[in-house]
């Protein structure tokens, strides 16, 4: 199964990257088969020395199904956008096919549209899309199959505003969404409330009643909300300041449910009905009974990428059990992967499959090499290193990942997964036996109580270690090769522990070779760049200075004071420029003010700064114009904060080479300044409209 997933996968991820075009994909599959039927009724298949071309026809078949399925539902998509954005397009009709999400402001849902009205006719619909809900009683109320109709103001989602910000547009994509709407009240109504128990429904229901039991127990706050994702896979009601916690800890994986979960479920019912299996046809009984319950808490949880994989992959081996045969590990694995990409080529793109398959193949391959190091007599140590195994060589195996995409690194991982991981396994059996005994008062109640100090404790632990020092290492910067690179020097080392040959010493030397000189190569070109950026953040100024590997930040005092939304927009920025730790200046700290940053080549005098030889002034509402003779001649104009001069005005004073107007304005005096500077010829940037402004300046 191995064998068939590696072409299969090659065939996805070229579709994936290169975005080949469907028809030549479909013509490529179809010369394939007829290829392997000619060669099946032809001569050549009784001889010997042509047998590897069955082979590669079959290998070069399995990837042009994978690129064909993928460019199938991209080529649906892309064709399901033009008819969602249709100008003529008068009404929508969706349905809600997933549980709706909380906001702050909004109540977010993703619906499947069922009907399109365009002039008076009602045509059939396809594809999703996200859809805001203004809070009021009728949006919260709103569940899984309720269908609404509401009008067609839905957009293509927007590509990311700034340099290296989170591309929002190409991870929808990969979920197959690309137009999201807002909706107030006057733009949408209920058409019709579910009244069927469907499976999602149903599922949904019943984590939500679940959910309230616990609550009803006396379980609440911070408890619930982590009782509520490590038992049930439900994470909307975690704070922020709790998931900053686990992750900093490297324990973020306890609360997404996920192979440790389902395999905890696995052995408890395995267990539980193991009696089955001495009655007649009691394996096939049984396996059938274990299948049921792995799927029923997999919808239940939410049905994960990573919940997915382990339910796909327990499923096969129960299936082998049944029929009384030995499951190789890697061929039940891979057969699992092969079976959801075939479901969902995309899937793959999702960094919690990637992450659990290669924790599951880390702990399988390298968990036996490390637990040998050390043989321990006694039950309780022997455990302990049992667990702490486990620990490295599930971190081995997922590090490079975990840079690459959230560019830091959990120091006391093997600290926090000692604690975590039996904290965890003892939160699921208990949570489990307790909602089994909710419905009897004082023992319900009981175990309750103890559920609620032990997730207590684990949140203590938690916290108690990400406020260790040094618990974290932030900022990583690490890129798609750093990537290939550290896990085939894994693989070599992995190779020469296992085969004892010296090619694989040379290779892996030379891959990490390659990783060093690639990392210092960045580094040195770091060195030299200079740079200005205005950054896209709505209704605020955020001018940035780059100077080697000095950052300068200039922002207004709310933007500072909202750090996470601060770093959101520019963190990752930073870190792929290589810059180290920020000096940030307040825009309202500009006045009456001079500075002079020793080393940074960068001067400023209230609204005047110099940045080498570029000269540029910030225009605030406040800017006091000063006309002279003699126009001051200047690189960049930046405005500011609706100023309510005018650009023909402010050329009375100065003669700019290039004016950029930041996010801190409004759409229309955005609009509105960018078409006096057409009119007057002048090189304008409306951050707000075109994006980020960046600059390098030589």
């Amino acid at each position: 199964m191995l064998r068939l997933l590696i072409p299969y996968l090659i065939g996805i991820i070229g579709v994936v990257y290169l975005k080949l075009n469907i028809v030549y994909l479909l013509f490529g599959f179809g010369t394939i088969v007829l290829l392997f039927l000619t060669m099946l009724f032809s001569k050549l298949n009784s001889n010997y020395k042509y047998r590897w071309l069955y082979g590669a026809l079959i290998y070069m078949g399995l990837a042009f199904s994978g690129a064909c399925l993928t460019g199938l539902k991209y080529q649906k998509t892309t064709s399901t956008s033009k008819l969602l954005t249709n100008q003529n397009n008068q009404l929508i009709i969706g349905k809600v096919i997933e549980p709706t999400q909380l906001k702050k402001r909004s109540i977010k849902a993703i619906l499947t549209i069922e009907k399109i009205k365009t002039q008076n006719i009602w045509i059939k619909g396809r594809g999703k899309v996200i859809v805001y809900f203004k809070k009021n009683n009728s949006s919260e109320k709103l569940g899984v199959d309720d269908a609404i109709v509401f009008e067609p103001l839905l957009e293509n989602v927007s590509p990311p505003k700034n340099p290296h910000e989170f591309d929002f547009r190409k991870y929808l994509s990969f979920h197959l969404i690309h137009q999201q709407a807002y909706l107030n009240p006057d733009n949408w109504r209920l058409l019709k409330k579910s009244q069927s128990k469907g499976l999602l429904r149903f599922a949904n229901d019943s984590r939500k009643y679940l959910i309230q039991t616990l609550r009803e127990k006396g379980i609440t706050g911070k408890e619930l909300a982590v009782a509520s994702a490590l038992i049930l896979g439900y994470k909307d009601d975690i704070d922020e300041q709790s998931k900053d916690a686990y992750s900093s800890a490297g324990a973020m994986h306890v609360l997404a449910v996920s192979g440790l979960h389902v395999g905890i479920i696995f052995l408890i019912f395995n267990r539980l009905f193991s009696f089955i299996g001495k009655f007649k046809h009691g394996k096939i009984m049984r396996g059938v009974i274990l299948i049921l319950i792995l799927w029923s808490y997999a919808l239940l949880t939410g049905l994960s990428p990573s919940v997915m994989r382990s339910a796909t992959m327990f499923s096969f081996i129960v299936a082998s059990k049944m029929t009384s045969r030995n499951s190789n590990f890697f061929n039940t694995l891979a057969a699992s992967a092969l079976v959801l990409l075939i479901y969902n080529p995309l899937l793959i793109m999702e960094v919690g499959f990637q992450l659990s398959y290669m924790a599951v193949i880390g702990i399988v391959i390298i968990q036996p090499w490390i637990n040998n190091w050390f043989n321990f007599r006694f039950w309780l140590p022997r455990k302990v290193w049992e667990i702490t195994a486990v620990s490295i060589a599930a971190q081995i195996a997922t590090f490079p990942l975990g840079l690459l995409y959230f560019h830091q690194f959990p120091n006391y991982f093997m600290l926090s997964n000692l604690i975590v991981i039996p904290l965890a396994i003892s939160i699921l059996y208990l949570g489990i036996i307790t909602l089994s005994f909710s419905f009897i008062p004082i023992i319900g109640d009981y175990l309750a109580l103890g559920l609620k100090y032990l997730i207590r404790f684990l949140n203590y632990s938690v916290n108690s270690i990400d406020s260790l020092p040094y618990s974290l290492t932030e900022n990583i910067r690490f890129s798609v090769l750093d990537t290939w690179l550290i896990y085939l020097f894994i693989i070599c080392i992995i190779s020469l522990v296992a085969y004892r040959k010296f090619r694989f010493l040379l290779l892996g030397s030379v891959l990490l070779i390659a990783f060093l000189v690639s990392t210092l190569w960045k580094d040195y070109n770091d060195l030299g760049q200079r740079k200005l950026i205005v950054y896209n953040i709505s209704q605020h100024t955020a001018i940035n200075f780059i100077n080697g590997n000095d950052n300068i930040l200039i922002a207004d005092k709310k933007l500072i004071e909202n750090r996470g939304k601060l770093l959101f927009h520019v963190q990752n920025n930073w870190i792929n420029n290589g810059v180290d730790n920020e000096i940030i200046i307040k825009t309202n700290d500009l006045i009456n003010k001079h500075y002079l940053f020793t080393n940074y080549n960068l001067f400023g005098k209230q609204n005047y700064f110099q940045f080498y030889d570029c000269k540029i002034v910030i225009i605030d509402g406040k800017f006091n114009r000063k006309i002279n003779n003699n126009k001051l001649s200047v690189d960049l104009l930046i405005i500011t904060k609706n100023t309510s001069l005018s650009i023909k005005a402010l050329l009375d004073a100065f003669d700019p080479k290039e004016i950029v107007i930041d996010a801190s304005n409004s759409i229309y005096t955005s609009h509105r300044l960018k078409e006096e500077a057409h009119e007057l010829n002048i090189n304008c940037w409306s951050v707000l409209m075109d994006g980020a402004y960046s600059k390098d300046i030589y």
